[in-house]
């Protein structure tokens, strides 16, 4: 009984998707093989805001659901390693360089 439990788990727990967050430039959407990613929009979002103030330009923060299994702890806490085949996330917010960031809505005008 024990090992059909066991099976039963793994079955369910099969290709278990995950949202994942990045803050990118908003140039770009697309996360890549081996690119630092989040859990945590809050998170995104303050990495967003800080990189737009820096480099003086506007940045997204995307999301997209993906398998667990292309998830490998990063050395930073609340930081992660993207590890699967480079793909375009959806962009849910944008940071201004004057330091802003609001949600996008449908408007994308970058």
């Amino acid at each position: 009984m024990k090992l059909l439990l066991e099976n039963w788990r793994g079955y369910v727990n099969e290709g278990k998707k995950v949202k994942i967050f990045r803050a990118l430039p908003a140039s770009t959407k697309v996360i890549r093989t081996n690119d630092y990613i989040t859990m945590s929009r809050k998170f995104a979002g303050d990495h967003a805001v800080t990189s737009a103030i820096y480099n003086g330009e506007p940045f997204y923060v995307v999301y997209a659901f993906v398998d667990e299994d292309n998830i490998k702890e990063a050395d930073n806490p609340g930081e992660y390693l993207y590890t699967g085949e480079q793909f375009e996330a959806k962009p849910s917010q944008i940071a201004t360089p004057e330091g802003d960031l609001s949600f996008i809505r449908g408007r994308l005008s970058i």
